[in-house]
């Protein structure tokens, strides 16, 4: 069997099910030669997947899944072979961590506001060592019985436009590319499918964007193939990944997006 790559996943660093060395062992399982941890604005994961790899013949490549925006739309640049001890890169994170810890207690006042009784304390508790987030806060509801799934307590209370919904700190994607290259690493452009705006694609690439996520567990072939073509047009690499937020956190599954070593490949030349 021909090997394959998955360059998109996330662990229980952010909003993933997986310890990061369950990932690695659920990467081996399946059959993936090489992975990157791109926990979403945090690499603290990096660590334990990388000595986990090691261990069992797994390559891992460190990453990152930054939060930008354009306009009122919210993008995900990943960030791959970024050094996770570079000085500006640390202090973006430990300034975006401080910014994700306010909003969730904002979130959490509001609920109070409304009748809904949960404390801060609970929701630190849950994320653990994870960076904190919505569904964190959607947990500790499900925990209270406020809600029955963490499903309802984005569609009742987190959920863009709903009451308790509380906007996050962020930046702009060139502003997130320069962090990833000030960290030495390549930044690609997240399921650009979700976005619905293909445009932003070339604007991207021209304030520096490596990469472009081609492969994804959202993309059929026809997409697959609409941002290959895409790729080629701006002169970006390919990357992909499946996603995988592991057992029971969305629809992606480990394996189902084979990606083809060749991107990795390129990747690594592009770096030199």
């Amino acid at each position: 069997m021909d090997k394959f790559i998955d360059l998109h996943m996330h662990s229980t660093r952010s909003d993933g099910s997986f310890a990061p060395k369950d990932v690695v062992a659920h990467a081996l399982s399946v059959g993936v030669s090489t992975i990157s941890l791109t926990d979403h604005d945090s690499v603290a994961g990096v660590a334990e997947a990388t000595a986990a790899g090691d261990a069992v013949g797994i390559g891992v490549v460190p990453g990152v899944e930054l939060s930008a925006q354009v306009g009122k739309k919210d993008v995900h640049i990943l960030g791959y072979f970024i050094d996770t001890e570079q000085d500006d890169f640390k202090a973006y994170l430990k300034k975006f961590q401080e910014a994700r810890i306010e909003r969730a207690e904002k979130i959490v006042e509001k609920l109070n506001k409304m009748g809904v009784h949960i404390q801060m304390a609970q929701v630190l508790a849950k994320a653990g060592e994870a960076a904190v987030g919505r569904p964190h806060v959607a947990d500790v509801l499900v925990d209270e019985g406020a809600v029955f799934s963490s499903n309802e307590a984005f569609y009742k209370y987190l959920g863009y436009g709903k009451p308790a919904y509380q906007s996050k700190y962020t930046m702009t994607p060139a502003e997130a590319i320069e962090v990833i290259h000030a960290a030495g690493g390549l930044a690609s452009l997240a399921h650009p499918i979700l976005y619905k705006q293909d445009d932003l694609i070339p604007q991207f690439a021209k304030v520096g964007l490596d990469a472009l996520e081609v492969m994804h567990i959202k993309h059929d072939a026809k997409t697959t193939k609409r941002y290959s073509q895409a790729a080629e047009q701006n002169g970006l690499l390919k990357t992909g990944g499946s996603d995988c937020h592991g057992d029971g956190r969305g629809d992606a599954v480990m394996g189902l997006v084979k990606v083809p070593v060749e991107f990795l490949d390129a990747m690594k030349e592009r770096l030199g």
